[in-house]
């Protein structure tokens, strides 16, 4: 019984040591704080003072808003280098030759990205209460925080997919940096992604947290419009769409630790 444990607990002691580790470097590397928690703040103080008393819901869609744009940065630019890292120090070859499944050690840095990520979210939601005095009004609070957890479920699938694609490319810094305001507008962190032009739709229902973001609109802003199809439909898909993200990340994660096996090295990559 205790042999057929030793799989189970070598997987959650590597997630468990990836994450403490990701907290470590994060500590040790102070310029994280300023996408993930300063840049955030200042987005949502001056989306606050450009829109206020625009309408009874804009206090919801500014801390939304920055504190989307904390989490979807700390989930993508922390995802490449969950990758990145291992890539520049050296140690990926030999921590995918490891017993324990590599997605194991990319999980825990993942997880630090939310939990980072959240944080920053957290921050915005507190300084932009302090500035408006009031919080905003929300119709289900308890299904809110339901959801909100669940979309951060949704940015951990695509940083998981994100990670395991990172590995086929030396590029991945160049599509952080081209692609983060990209990613904030097309996945609806910013504002609604019905109001960009209707060819944009199909590329952004590709990711899960668009999904899951316009959901998260209909539970938190009375009489919002997003997606003709509302609410339910838009939790099916982000579930459908995340599943997938998921699915893929560990085929892609497993073909990696094949080809490593099989030569012994990434450098074809």
């Amino acid at each position: 019984m205790a042999t057929a444990d030793v799989p189970h607990v070598s997987r959650v002691r590597a997630t468990e040591a990836s994450l403490r580790l990701a907290f470590q470097m994060f500590v040790a590397d102070p310029q994280w704080l300023i996408p993930s928690m300063i840049a955030p703040v200042v987005f949502g103080l001056v989306a606050f003072e450009l829109f206020q008393g625009a309408g009874p819901d804009f206090l919801t869609y500014a801390i939304l808003g920055a504190g989307m744009m904390s989490m979807w940065g700390q989930t993508l630019y922390g995802s490449g280098w969950a990758i990145g890292q291992d890539r520049e120090f050296g140690t990926l070859e030999p921590t995918v030759q490891s017993p324990t499944p590599y997605v194991y050690v990319v999980l825990g840095r993942v997880l630090w990205n939310v939990v980072s990520g959240l944080a920053g979210g957290g921050i915005v939601y507190l300084v932009v209460l302090a500035v408006a005095g009031a919080p905003p009004a929300l119709p289900d609070p308890l299904g809110f925080v339901a959801l909100f957890l669940f979309v951060m479920l949704t940015l951990a699938a695509v940083g998981i997919l994100f990670s395991a694609a990172w590995v086929y490319t030396r590029y991945s810094g160049f599509i952080q940096n081209v692609g983060e305001f990209a990613f904030y507008v097309g996945t609806g962190c910013m504002f609604p992604v019905v109001i960009l032009p209707f060819w944009t739709n199909p590329i952004a229902l590709v990711f899960p947290p668009t999904w899951a973001l316009d959901a998260l609109r209909y539970l938190a802003i009375p009489g919002y419009v997003g997606f003709a199809w509302g609410f339910w439909p838009d939790l099916l898909g982000a579930v459908a769409t995340t599943v997938v993200y998921v699915a893929v990340a560990g085929a892609i994660f497993r073909r990696v630790e094949l080809h490593v096996l099989a030569k012994g090295n990434l450098s074809d990559y």
